[in-house]
């Protein structure tokens, strides 16, 4: 049968679906939908006849149409054509409560309810259907969203409501117990209509005190993402959370306290790896009156595609004074690499290609640079790399491609030089004179991975303060050269307690703040840029970075080792003795 022909069963039975279509008032674009999704089912129609059939004979009974005879005189009932496709198919599903198809664009920053057109698309289906209608209301999302979100329940009442052009302004406020039941403002809720639904796409502080400089609304971040905002008051104290959009989830926080006459505010938030592409950057300012919020901002944010890192298999360090190898996943020791050896202590280990390099004592006033390989198993006794001059010891060192050099120290103070730079680089040597400390060099240098190992990075502690500088390993004759090694750190940074840099030419440094550790790292000529934080007071002692950055040890003056694996925080490891210095 040719598909164009008409069937007596073809004509009643558009005659019939007419008749009930006809009945059918659609609200709004509802008869234009009604047609678009016939047009779309006319593909599908053939496959699909008889169970449009069987359907069809169920509707018209209901009307009254003696479908029965009509059935038995239809010839093949099974291979009857389909309608033209000006006619409708089947009865109209749709409502007057039809659901709208979107011809905005979806809100770019949209936080809450719905961060994407397939979620609220979805909730539209369901709207239609007498789903949750909450999310069609703008103060009834603000409320969802400020209160079972944000976790801010006491933040209940709606203040004001404006239009702003095709957005809304919800402004929340609560109530202030401790001041005579004053209800004052909290925050301002920023929504964009799309569909029927309204979306949130940011907060603001009610009187414009409290906001963010930098990272820029819908920007992409990682962890440690650095927060900045202009500064007010005299003392506050602001609760800094990178959430999820969606979700109650946190993946980080900080409290950042600034006033009295500070310019901007800062802080450094490790977070952890998000589970959705989408989040939201909250401050919530604290009144201290009941410790309750004051001001509430918020913006959304993109979290960047995480790139997981494998850190060395193992690190090494001392124990039992004798350098040993350890699992930097748990640290567990795994097996000694030299015998202990009389004569004094071991000290500083650094891993340089596939050697493990230290310090040895060799009794009163004397010490040597040794290296062991790190194949090694117990009973090595090691090989003497250098020694340092008569009336020295070693107290600090790097080791670069073509050479080595040393930071020895007099041991008897009223000697001078009190110390020396020794550079000690193929095919020649150069060494720097420290006439009387300060200026000093404090922990070890590190060699910049320039061509014939041209400068060397250092602290140089020029008295209550100091710097980081370059030294010109070839030319240089000053102990404080005026060669900026990260010009962008300041005093207010923090003090630098130990450096290393990776094969990039990126300067890592551990800060002590005064409230915590901080590592951040350096691009050649460039500003510091925040790795991670551990809060606390304790002192940095040593700092080991991989070669291509992805990977750090720290450890603190107690001994406390810290893995950081190029995101997220940092994993204190359980060791089973204090390491004041480790290395891979």
């Amino acid at each position: 049968m040719s598909p164009d022909e008409n069937t007596p069963f073809d004509e009643l039975l558009r005659s019939a679906l007419s008749d009930e279509a006809d009945g059918i008032t659609p609200a709004g674009d509802g008869l234009a939908r009604i047609q678009q999704r016939i047009r779309q089912r006319e593909g599908r129609m053939r496959w699909m006849r008889p169970a449009i059939a069987l359907g069809s004979v169920a509707a018209l009974a209901l009307a009254g149409v003696g479908v029965a005879a009509v059935i038995s005189n239809s010839g093949n009932d099974r291979l009857a054509p389909e309608p033209p496709a000006s006619t409708p198919s089947e009865t109209p599903s749709e409502t007057p409560t039809t659901t709208p198809i979107a011809t905005e664009t979806f809100p770019a920053q949209a936080i809450f309810p719905f961060t994407s057109v397939d979620a609220e698309q979805g909730w539209e289906q369901d709207y239609a259907s007498g789903g949750t209608q909450w999310e069609a209301d703008p103060t009834q999302v603000s409320l969802h969203w400020v209160q079972d979100f944000l976790d801010q329940p006491g933040v209940d009442r709606v203040v004001d409501q404006q239009d702003d052009g095709k957005d809304k302004l919800v402004t929340l406020g609560r109530v202030l117990a401790a001041e005579g039941h004053n209800l004052f403002k909290v925050t301002v809720v920023h929504l964009t209509k799309y569909g029927h639904a309204w979306i949130v796409t940011g907060a603001s502080d009610p009187n414009n005190y409290l906001s963010f400089s930098t990272p820029e609304a819908g920007g992409a971040i990682d962890t440690p993402v650095t927060v900045t905002g202009p500064a007010f008051g005299v003392d506050e104290a602001v609760k800094i959370d990178v959430r999820d959009a969606t979700s109650t989830t946190s993946y980080g926080t900080t409290t950042v306290s600034f006033g009295n006459g500070t310019g901007q505010w800062r802080g450094h938030i490790n977070f952890n790896r998000p589970t959705s592409p989408v989040g939201v950057l909250v401050a919530v300012d604290t009144s201290m009156a009941d410790g309750g919020p004051s001001r509430i901002a918020a913006q959304q944010v993109q979290f960047a595609p995480a790139t997981p890192h494998q850190p060395p298999a193992y690190f090494y360090a001392i124990k039992n004074n004798r350098i040993t190898q350890f699992a930097s996943r748990t640290g567990d020791s795994i097996k000694y690499l030299t015998s202990e050896q009389p004569g004094g202590g071991l000290q500083d280990p650094q891993v340089y290609g596939s050697e493990v390099y230290y310090l040895q004592g060799a009794g009163t006033c004397a010490n040597g640079l040794m290296k062991v390989s790190t194949s090694a198993d117990g009973g090595a006794t090691g090989d003497i790399v250098a020694s340092p001059d008569t009336g020295y010891i070693i107290s600090s060192y790097a080791i670069g491609p073509v050479g080595y050099s040393f930071v020895e120290t007099a041991c008897d103070p009223a000697r001078s030089p009190q110390g020396q730079l020794v550079i000690d680089n193929a095919p020649g040597r150069n060494v720097i004179d420290f006439q009387a400390y300060p200026p000093e060099i404090i922990g070890d240098p590190s060699y910049e991975p320039a061509a014939a190992q041209q400068f060397i990075d250092a602290y140089v502690r020029t008295g209550n303060e100091g710097y980081l500088t370059r030294y010109d390993a070839v030319n240089g004759t000053s102990a404080t050269p005026d060669r900026r090694a990260c010009p962008g750190l300041g005093p207010e940074d923090g003090q630098p307690a130990a450096i290393e840099t990776d094969a990039s030419g990126t300067l890592w440094i551990a800060l002590q703040t005064g409230s915590s550790m901080d590592v951040v790292h350096c691009a050649p000529g460039g500003n510091p840029k925040q790795a991670f934080t551990i809060p606390g007071n304790d002192q940095p002692a040593d700092i080991d970075v991989t070669s291509d950055g992805s990977a750090v040890l720290l450890t603190d003056d107690n001994g406390k080792v810290w893995r950081w694996d190029g995101s997220g925080n940092p994993t204190e490891l359980t060791t089973s003795l204090p390491l004041d210095h480790v290395t891979w």
